[in-house]
């Protein structure tokens, strides 16, 4: 190996007896000589001349000979042919040379250097042949070999250097050969010569620094438990809940901000790499803040030399020096998920985003876990605005109407708090307040501190809302003028132009808009008052058109609902192709659909009521009046009614509308704030449905007028004069015969059998319920069927048969139940309890009159808890058999038989 090696490979014999023995000849060099000759043929002689051992060798024949060949040619050509050799070269070197057991005693140290040096300049020229050639990939994997290899190399480290700088990204370069020196030294100065000339005269070298850059001012609020917690999972430690990344989203000034900074003021500790903190000015009066700008100030934290301003470079530099530091980055207020990306650290380290947008690109590419930052409720917002004003401990209802006027937003209640810190504490200071926030017109004015845009609510929403396209702006505006607390998907495409579902996604990314349900939509109440502040800005006939769809689309439904609930119900409710109709098949989705939009027709008739719409303040009231006496509402069911009968009758006074209503709807009104007014029983009923029968009768609306003669009878049974009611019935009856209405003549049968019972007239009430129930069967009319089915069991009870009577009851309880009618439920489950006790089914009956108590409970009903303690202090002891209920005796006229009494006007 010597003597190939060697130049020419001629080797001194005083080397090769060195090599062979270090510690004193064992043998002549011409011993080894002709022991070489017989165990190498392939050498083609072996001669000893002039003291040199020289070897005749077929360079093709030795790696080391084929590696410098081709080094040799590599350098009288260029391109893709020198890139060519060089590879073969560098192919021919296996690993460290002349390393292994078989080497061991020998010394080779000069050979090895050699070689190992001729590896290293073999190694190079085949990198800067890779550069020439473009081939990046294959260069950056070689250059890692070959710096794992030999990390101090000064060729090497000038080649990576250069490489960074020419990538943009110098200071990267100057932090990774000052590492080189630190970590290898740099025994012949070549190093420090390079670093020379990466910092030229003037510049500075920094040190690494722990940065910690979070203010140290801010407001803790002490009221965050949940989600500081949620943090401390997603950011401390390591467990499988553990992310890199943490955006806190929320609407404007719900205190995102003042939650990372608390958070991560108090776990300080938990990063020893240090915090470094950006306000990125997202939403807000000055200009977002550039990632160029911030990334300098973060290098510069950490003791980077300071780069050149481009952007690529400085990401780079950035995630190089963080990477591995268990360093936190909060990035607060920030635009988007474009401004956040160019900021997140390297690996290792963690990063705590605020922003009023949910940054859902970060999810996407970056992993990130969202955490959404929502008001607080009120009595949390209570506590805050108490300790923040510090106020007194002990309640003040006037701090609980503030705390509930400001939504629950921190920055309202910080806003709120230091305006009560600098006057006297007193009520009256308070009560300004708060009758500043209760009135809308002056609620943002309230929230507002001189001299600073950021204490001013109006220009921080304003902030969120300049970010809106027109469109959005404009829906915004919109929903803000819907009169409900929340508004369907439905009712939104109803009053909106198409493509509705990209403004609905652009107003909920910035918080604008929440979905507390699914395909249901609400703004927050400080929210909803400035958008009404910017429907000035909208086109007034826009604005109007957009109100009457609403209203339209609100009616079209509640009639499709209505119907469902009281079959053959007339009205003069025009149906628009255009508009959005609910799908109701059901009572229980039509039930379902009532519910929802509650609240929103009730503040809608008074939204009617308010810009003088007559037409749907008489409509939309009288569609609803069946629901809610469904859900025993009686006193919301008169209020909107007496609307609606002055609705009515300024339209027929005036006339000149599409849909004028005629003297057979302002009775049909009547006789529906009649029934309401029976349901609160209130004196006022009778004026009522007097008036309507009065209308029905110089119209000549024969079908009205028997609707009237059915109030009468039920006003009359109310007296407990109930051969008058029965009377009353009967010219009911008698009149629908007449006009061939089915539905008309089962009402009447129905009432006039309850009649019959009172009156002890049981087979003519027997045979006169059972043919109303064939009507209703034919219509599933299940309520009307299930009052019915009430007074047939009060038959069968009065008749002895108890068996009968409790399953009739029995049934209607389950018609009720599926109705969800509480109230007619509760006083049918009574008289199944009767029944049942009397019959000896004590269990059963004591279940049932358990069950009316709960639901008599949940109505807030004294009288019918009263009935229920009643009859369990009566049927305490067993009951003699085949005693009869006194429930079921003549003229008793109960609660639950007046309820009863008020099904046959509902229809019309």
């Amino acid at each position: 190996m010597v003597a190939v090696l060697s130049p020419s490979q001629a080797a001194p014999n005083a080397r090769i007896s060195n090599a062979l023995w270090p510690h004193g000849p064992s043998k002549s060099v011409s011993d080894v000589t002709r022991e070489l000759r017989e165990v190498l043929p392939e050498v083609n002689q072996v001669l000893q001349v002039q003291g040199r051992c020289m070897l005749q060798l077929n360079p093709d024949d030795v790696d080391i000979l084929r590696a410098r060949r081709n080094v040799t040619a590599a350098k009288l050509t260029s391109g893709r042919e020198r890139l060519d050799l060089l590879r073969a070269a560098v192919s021919e070197w296996q690993g460290p040379p002349l390393t292994g057991p078989e080497w061991d005693g020998y010394d080779l140290d000069a050979e090895r250097k050699l070689l190992d040096n001729e590896w290293l300049n073999t190694i190079v020229d085949f990198l800067y042949a890779l550069q020439d050639c473009k081939e990046d990939s294959e260069f950056d994997r070689e250059l890692r070999k070959a710096l794992d290899q030999w990390p101090g190399a000064p060729a090497l480290v000038t080649l990576k250097a250069m490489t960074l700088i020419n990538a943009g990204r110098p200071s990267e370069a100057v932090q990774f050969v000052q590492d080189c020196i630190r970590d290898h030294g740099d025994d012949c100065g070549q190093l420090e010569e390079l670093m020379n000339e990466l910092t030229p005269p003037g510049s500075t070298r920094l040190e690494p620094v722990v940065p910690n850059q979070l203010p140290g001012q801010h407001v803790d609020l002490h009221c965050r438990g949940p989600l500081e917690q949620e943090l401390d999972d997603r950011l401390l430690g390591a467990n499988e809940r553990r992310a890199a990344v943490v955006v806190l989203h929320g609407m404007a000034g719900v205190g995102k901000s003042q939650l990372a900074r608390s958070w991560a003021g108090s776990r300080n500790a938990h990063f020893d790499g240090g915090t470094l903190y950006a306000e990125l000015r997202g939403f807000g009066p000055k200009e977002a803040a550039r990632p160029q700008e911030v990334l300098e100030q973060f290098l510069i934290e950490l003791g980077v030399a300071s780069p050149v301003r481009t952007l690529d470079g400085m990401i780079s530099t950035f995630r190089t020096a963080t990477a591995g530091r268990n360093l936190l980055v909060v990035l607060d207020n920030a635009r988007d998920a474009d401004q956040v990306r160019p900021l997140l650290p390297g690996i290792g380290c963690t990063a705590l985003v605020t922003s009023r947008m949910r940054l859902d690109g970060l999810v996407v590419h970056e992993g990130a876990v969202q955490c959404l930052v929502e008001p607080f409720d009120e009595n949390t917002a209570c506590d805050v605005l108490a300790r923040l004003a510090r106020l007194r401990a002990d309640s003040n209802p006037l701090v609980a109407d503030i705390a509930r006027f400001t939504g629950g937003l921190a920055l309202a209640l910080a806003i709120v708090a230091a305006a009560i810190r600098t006057r006297p504490e007193n009520d009256g200071v308070l009560r300004g307040i708060r009758d500043g926030l209760r009135e809308q017109r002056t609620r943002l004015d309230t929230l507002k501190l001189a001299g600073d845009e950021n204490l001013d609510m109006r220009a921080v929403l304003s902030y969120s809302y300049d970010h809106l396209s027109a469109n959005a702006k404009t829906l915004l505006c919109l929903i803000a003028h819907h009169p409900g607390p929340t508004i369907g998907s439905a009712a939104i495409s109803a009053i909106a132009e198409p493509d509705v579902r990209t403004r609905i996604g652009e107003l909920s990314a910035l918080h604008l808009l929440e979905e507390p349900e699914f395909e249901r939509f609400g703004v927050h109440d400080l929210v909803r008052t400035f958008a009404l502040e910017q429907v000035d800005t909208l086109d007034s006939q826009a604005r109007e058109q957009a109100s009457q769809r609403l209203l339209s689309h609100l009616l079209q439904n509640a009639w499709t609902c209505d119907q469902v609930l009281v079959p053959g119900r007339r009205l003069q409710v025009g149906v628009s192709t255009d508009l959005p109709v609910v799908r109701v098949a059901t009572i229980d989705q039509a039930t379902r659909w009532f519910e929802q939009e509650q609240a929103t027709i009730s503040r809608a008739v008074d939204h009617a009521v308010e810009i003088g719409d007559d037409h749907h303040t008489w409509l939309l009231s009288t569609v609803f009046a069946s629901y809610l006496w469904h859900r025993n509402h009686y006193h919301e069911a008169e209020r909107i009614l007496e609307h609606a009968g002055k609705a009515v009758e300024r339209l027929r006074g005036e006339g000149g509308e599409s849909v004028v209503p005629t003297a057979a709807d302002e009775a049909f009104v009547y006789r529906l704030l009649a029934g309401s007014r029976r349901g609160m029983r209130s004196p006022k009923a009778q004026g009522a449905q007097a008036r309507a029968l009065h209308l029905s009768r110089d119209a000549g609306d024969r079908y009205g007028v028997a609707y009237g003669h059915i109030g009468l009878a039920v006003l009359r049974a109310e007296e407990n004069d109930f051969a008058g009611a029965a009377s009353e019935y009967r010219l009911a009856l008698e009149v629908f015969r007449e006009l061939g209405e089915r539905l008309g003549e089962a009402d009447a049968l129905s009432g006039l059998a309850m009649m019959l019972v009172d009156l002890g007239r049981l087979t003519e009430a027997d045979e006169h319920v059972t043919a109303a129930l064939a009507i209703y069967q034919q219509v599933l009319d299940v309520n009307a069927r299930a009052n019915a089915m009430v007074i047939l069991g009060r038959v069968h009870a009065a008749e002895g048969n108890l068996g009968r009577a409790a399953a009739v009851f029995d049934t209607a309880v389950t018609e009720y139940r599926k109705l969800d009618r509480a109230n007619r439920e509760a006083p049918t489950q009574v008289r199944l309890a009767e029944v049942l006790l009397a019959d000896h089914r004590t269990i059963e009956g004591r279940a049932a009159l358990e069950r009316a108590r709960e639901l008599y409970s949940a109505l807030a009903d004294e009288k019918g808890l009263a009935e229920v303690e009643d009859l369990t202090t009566t049927w305490g002891h067993a009951p003699d058999a085949g005693s009869a209920p006194t429930t079921n005796a003549p003229g008793r006229g109960s609660a639950e038989a007046e309820q009863e009494r008020t099904r046959p006007a509902e229809r019309h």
